[in-house]
């Protein structure tokens, strides 16, 4: 076996480690999300006419935040998935801007369990929830820059629409969050962070989020090209 292809197969190890680096944390902020969960005690003197749902109401609020944060995290592993399926060699840019991205996604279980302790007059882990959310979106942006932009020597020769749709998704993916948590803070700093207001904050950043799905759209490869990006 030559030096080059020794040195090869020891940098796709390397790569490989990283990568699993990476679904390990993924992995292990699933883990966190439902951990915290616990199953209601029911009382020693358990009666027929016990209200159940008031009991278990906590609990399956508890239960759709899992969900709801199950399914964020999901769809952040599959993108990092995708874009990490063109890479072919690594940096410490790369390196540094996945750890950047894994630190917002292992924090997301500390910041799902504060939406537990919101209320009509408190909606500040509303916000604390969005803006890990946002910086999440930030960092897998600034990741799909440095690959596909900055260093495309470092991803698979063609695969150019496939490349540039992950590269454009992350850029208005992480324009609209932006824009929207800017748009909620503003207003809650404004208001005192009073729930009328707020409420209109947080449609607005649903009607923006949704709506930036259109501009993605436009970009969604329709066959698979091998010409270089």
């Amino acid at each position: 076996m030559s030096e080059a292809t020794d040195k090869s197969i020891h940098r796709e190890f390397e790569l490989e480690r990283m990568i699993l680096f990476s679904d390990a944390v993924f992995a292990i902020a699933i883990t966190l999300l439902i951990i915290e969960i616990r199953f209601p005690e029911l009382p020693e003197n358990y009666k027929e006419s016990l209200d159940l749902f008031k009991m278990f109401k906590p609990t399956i609020l508890q239960f759709v935040g899992f969900l709801l944060s199950f399914f964020i995290i999901g769809m952040s592993w599959a993108r990092h998935l995708k874009m990490f399926r063109y890479l072919k060699a690594y940096d410490n840019g790369v390196i540094f801007r996945n750890l950047f991205t894994l630190v917002f996604i292992v924090s997301f279980p500390f910041s799902a369990s504060g939406l537990m302790h919101a209320r009509p007059s408190f909606a500040f882990p509303y916000i604390i929830y969005l803006a890990n959310l946002t910086f999440i979106f930030f960092a897998n942006f600034l990741l799909s820059h440095y690959i596909f932009k900055h260093k495309p020597n470092l991803s698979i020769q063609g695969h150019t629409a496939e490349k540039f749709y992950i590269y454009k998704e992350s850029q208005i993916q992480a324009i609209a969050f932006i824009f929207s948590f800017a748009m909620i803070l503003a207003i809650g700093l404004l208001s005192n962070f009073k729930n009328e207001y707020m409420l209109y904050g947080f449609n607005a950043f649903a009607f923006v989020i949704l709506g930036s799905r259109k501009f993605i759209n436009k970009y969604k490869p329709k066959k698979e090209t091998n010409t270089e990006i």
